[in-house]
This record gives structure tokens, sequence and C-alpha cells, in this order.
């Protein structure tokens, strides 16, 4: 026919086009959304969750275990905020190995290995020892943090990105609340059984953290159901590898066959680029970081990176000091206390209220490792109400990323003016809630560290970002301890001021692209 009509010719040729050569975008939207793409947003959620239980977890196993331990609050505190070092110390190396070796195989080996030293420190016979294995449990758990976005976002065709990767964070919003359901159980027992050979009393703290360790080796498990990112072949140049995922994705998600899948070769695009070399490790990554603070990326990531450190040193910062906070809370309105007092009045109430009189003797300590149940249900309701909120950004805030961070920063902002002007404790309380909720900005902000950067540079960047995040997280941990005490007020009105100014850096983000059909 198409030696006789020309023009039918043209029409059969462009079809051929069409169905055989498509570039990795085009060729991920034609997979669809399905059971493949949901099954890996689950499974993504729960290594970040996985992530999350290790690390922020921790607070609630070293409130309980204060007396075995024989912690000070220097050491109580240095403790708690342990695996937010370990962060620093592995991100970079996560971010070389994700974008050298693979996002999936960055997963499964860091949960694996993080498994092991995190259910090691429920043995630990001290608290150095205690705080080592911490460090190196975290150190291998926090490439989740990257990875498992990358992961999903990669995997994921560009419509539904921003909705999967926010969904995939309700699951880190609410870890600490996780942790919350399985103490509440598990600290009121009473057993206590001496273990000889390791000089230990095996208490329920310990089983906690045993049970915290559970999900990194049941994440590491089911990812195994799941097939590398697709972008990352192909920025390797494995072109015939990404299409064979391309096809298994379409068979999932539709359940049509593989020759039906309308892509039968992969286009290079200006993101798909050889990144395997020669070069040494530390060369390489110097190559993939160097990148990050040039032009044309320079001033994306200078703005980034400084959300991140205003984000993290508020939302990460002040969710370990959580359960102090509500703690003193409920023991001031347990005694019925609290009359005409903001937040700030109420965290100091408790230790006036400890300062001994004159003809009271000293000299004997009562070691207190209780936590209520109150504390508790406090964590959980916190974790539900971020976990929701989340849930609501994901589904309608997908395509305006940029006002939604504005929106949530300013909420919390006003929120830590007003718990220091309302003179109602529980207002107090609430308002402290909606002053953490500025955590949420963080899956916007892992959004926008795979839109706006190739799939070379995506897992350094995203490492990067999480190690700065957590050096500023510990650092406000510290910097909170510190001045909470001498100057509660003064403490949430300038937290609320770096609030402001990120808000400023936030208006100057690239606007969100409407996505495509």
């Amino acid at each position: 026919m198409c030696k006789t009509n020309t023009k039918d010719c043209e029409i059969v040729e462009t079809e051929k086009k069409k169905s055989y050569g498509a570039t990795i975008d085009d060729a991920l939207a034609m997979t669809g959304f399905g059971k493949y793409n949901f099954g890996l947003l689950l499974v993504c959620s729960w290594t970040l969750q996985a992530m999350g239980m290790d690390m922020f977890g921790t607070s609630f196993v070293v409130a309980a275990a204060v007396c075995d331990l024989e912690l000070t609050m220097q050491q109580r505190a240095l403790l708690t905020a342990m695996p937010l070092l370990g962060v620093v110390a592995g991100a970079q190396l996560w971010g070389y190995v994700s974008d050298t070796k693979g996002r999936k195989l960055t997963l499964v080996l860091s949960m694996s290995i993080g498994f092991v030293f995190a259910a090691l420190s429920s043995l630990s016979p001290n608290w150095q020892i205690m705080a080592v294995l911490k460090l190196i449990s975290s150190t291998f758990t926090s490439a989740s943090n990257s990875g498992a976005y990358t992961l999903l976002g990669e995997s994921c065709s560009e419509r539904a990105r921003g909705k999967a990767m926010l969904l995939c964070t309700c699951a880190l919003m609410c870890s600490q609340a996780t942790v919350a359901v399985f103490a509440y159980p598990i600290l009121p027992l009473e057993f206590s059984y001496y273990i000889e050979f390791l000089g230990i009393t095996y208490r329920p703290w310990r089983l906690l953290a045993l049970v915290m360790s559970l999900p990194c080796a049941a994440t590491a498990c089911l990812l195994q159901l799941f097939h590398e990112s697709p972008k990352f072949l192909v920025s390797h140049g494995r072109y015939e590898e990404a299409l064979e995922v391309l096809k298994n994705i379409y068979v999932t998600n539709t359940g049509s066959s593989a020759e039906s899948y309308p892509v039968k070769k992969l286009i290079e695009d200006s993101e798909s680029q050889n990144s395997q070399s020669q070069a040494s490790f530390f060369a390489s990554i110097w190559q993939q970081t160097v990148p990050l603070f040039k032009q044309p990326l320079l001033k994306d990531t200078l703005k980034l990176f400084y959300l991140v450190v205003v984000i993290y040193m508020t939302g990460s910062g002040f969710i370990l000091w959580l359960p102090y906070i509500m703690n003193n809370l409920f023991s001031v309105l347990e005694m019925g206390g609290g009359d005409g007092m903001n937040l700030c009045t109420v965290i100091r109430y408790p230790m006036q209220d400890m300062v001994p009189s004159g003809n009271i003797t000293t000299g004997i300590e009562i070691c207190d490792d209780t936590i209520q149940e109150t504390t508790l249900f406090s964590a959980m309701t916190y974790g539900a109400l971020a976990s929701f909120s989340n849930l609501v950004l994901s589904l309608t805030c997908g395509s305006r990323k940029r006002q939604a961070m504005i929106c949530i920063m300013a909420m919390s902002a006003l929120a830590g003016v007003l718990l220091n002007v309302v003179p109602i404790p529980l207002a107090g309380g609430i308002f402290f809630f909606f002053f953490l909720m500025c955590a949420l900005s963080m899956g916007i902000l892992s959004v926008y560290f795979v839109e706006l950067y190739p799939t070379s540079l995506r897992g350094m960047v995203s490492c990067l970002s999480v190690m700065l995040g957590r050096m500023s997280a510990f650092g406000g941990v510290n910097a909170i301890g510190a001045l909470i005490s001498t100057n509660c007020e003064a403490t949430f009105y300038g937290w609320s001021c770096l609030l402001l100014s990120a808000i400023a850096v936030a208006w100057f983000l690239p606007r969100d692209n409407k996505p495509k059909n």
C-alpha cells in the first residue's frame, strides 16, 4: 500500500515511530500507575518508617533505660541524638553507592546491615556501647532517607511522582507514633532476666529496642520483589535492562502482555549519560559533588540547602524533645496546676517544684524511668495528625509544592508565637504540635531534589541534603536543650523568625510546572 499511496505510507511510518522509540520519561508514562507502583510505594514507605523508628524511637528507649544504664542528663541527650550523627557519617558514601551501584542495592544492603547493629544495641551493657551501635546502625539505615525517595520517584511517571513521594513521607512522619504504639504494651511489662555472660539484665526497654529493629530486616526482604530504577539503568547506558524493567512494570500495572508495551527502544535524552568511569572512589565522589555547586545548579542548591537547615533544625530538632515537653505538661495538669500558664511556664514548673528547700536533705536521688501513658498517647496523636496532614497535602498539593511549603512554614511560625502568648497549657501543647508540622516540608523538599537535578546526581544531592539536615538537627537538639531551660520564650520566638526567613527563600524557588497528560 505504501508503494501506491504516499500519504498512507507516511502515516504508517509515523505510527511505527510513536510505538517504537521513546525517552525514559515518556516510556515511564506509558507504564501507567497501578499495582507495581502501589506496592513500591508501600515498601518504600515502610523502609522510611523503619529508618525513622531506628532514629527517632531511640528517645523512648533511652527514657526507659535511664536507670539501667545510669544515664546523666548530658549522656541521655547525647545518646538520644547519636543516630543523627550516624546520618551525617554515612550520607555522602550512600550517595556515591546509590548513584554508581543502584538504588535498590543501596537500600537492601543498608537495611540488612542496619538491622544487625540495631538488634545488637538491645544487648548493650552500657551507654557507651549502645551509642556506638546506634551510630553504626543509623549510618546504614539512613541510606533509605534518600534511596527510598529516589527509587520511588524514578519508577513513577512525572504526573504521579509528586503525589507518590509525598504519600511516602506519611510513613516517616508517623514513625515515632509507631514506636509509641509498640512501647505502650511493652514498656509496662515487669519481667527481668539476668544474662550472665553478657552481664546485663534483660528488661522491657531492651525488647522494645529489638522490636524496633525488625522492620529493617522485613523491608530488606520485601525490596527483593521489585526492580532497579529504570532511570538509573538508562543513566548508565543499560538500555536493554531498563526496557525489560519497564515492560515488567507495564505488565504488573495493566495485566497486558509484555509484547503489547508500545515502546520497543529507549531513546537517549539529555539526562541519559554513561556514568561508568574508571575514576577512583574519591575522584568519583568529587565528580558527583562539584557540579551541585556550579552553575546552573548552584542557586537551586543553595536555596534548597538553606531550607533543609531550617526545616530539620525545627522539625527533627524539637521532635526529639516531644517526650520531655509532654511529660512536663501532663505532670503539671495531673497536679492540678497550669492555670494562666503558657507552655514555657509549664515546662519550667516541674523543675521549680523539684528544687529542694533548705531543710530537706538531697543526698539520696531516686531514679525514675517511668514514661507516662499520656506521653505515649501524645506521640501517637502527633503521628496521626502529621500523617493525615501529609496525606491531604499529597492529594491536593502535588502540583503546588512551592505554595504548600510556604503555607506550612507560615502556620508553624505562627504556632511558635501563639504557644508563648496563649496562657492555657493544653492550648500550648496543641500549638506545639502545629509548630512541629513544618516537618511536612521534608517530603516536598525531596520532590524538588528529584525534579531539579539530573539522574546521575540525584542520589548524591539527596544524601548531602540528609547529611546537612541531620547535622542541623543534631545542633538544634543540643541548642534547644541549652536554650529552653534558660529562656524558653526566646527560643520559640527565635525559631519562628528562622521559619519566616525560610519562607522568603522558598518564595524564590522555581515555579511548579503543570504535569503532562
